[in-house]
């Protein structure tokens, strides 16, 4: 005997669920009048029970998969943090260690290398190029033009020197006027 229980609006509008509509006994002058449920309001009232139900579950199985999203997204970032942490733990351990073995042979292998290559093909321009250089130096440091320069700047300097102490004399003793000689 297989029994699923099922509400038939059909039977709730002919009356096949029986007689909702008892008589209330009060003590009112104005008479008996009936009261009881009829089948609107029985339907309207069940179907309103059932479109509630309906919605809290969806709520709660809302408000569920929001909790364990945000517990997902929590769990994710504590094994990132994780990684990142062994990461760190990792580069601090093995850099040092990388750079006094296998890193500093890199560096000098790629130094000599370096130097090859200058003292190689290049070696004369580089040499050469230093001498050019060093040549204009020498003429511009022996320019009329620098000497000139160089005077000016010398010049200034000793007018500034001057001007400053004869503020400090005029500071202490008060300008001086006329000449002595």
């Amino acid at each position: 005997m297989n029994y699923t229980p099922s509400f038939d609006i059909a039977k709730a509008y002919t009356g096949g669920y029986g007689d909702f509509s008892g008589k209330l006994k009060s003590g009112s002058s104005s008479g008996s009048s009936g009261f009881g449920m009829d089948p609107l309001s029985l339907g309207l009232g069940l179907g309103s029970s059932v479109i509630s139900g309906l919605f809290g579950m969806g709520q709660a199985q809302t408000s569920a998969s929001i909790a364990q999203a945000q517990l997902a997204a929590q769990n994710q970032a504590i094994l990132e943090g994780r990684e990142q942490t062994k990461a760190a733990l990792g580069q601090s351990m093995w850099a040092p260690l990388f750079q006094s073995t296998t890193g500093g042979d890199i560096a000098f292998g790629r130094e000599q290398a370096a130097k090859k290559w200058l003292q190689g093909p290049f070696a004369e321009r580089q040499l050469g190029l230093g001498s050019e250089q060093s040549k204009r130096e020498r003429l511009a440091r022996n320019s009329p033009e620098t000497k000139a320069a160089l005077r000016y700047q010398n010049q200034l300097a000793i007018e500034k020197a001057l001007a400053e102490r004869k503020a400090v004399t005029d500071a202490m003793f008060g300008p001086v006027r006329g000449s002595f000689a």
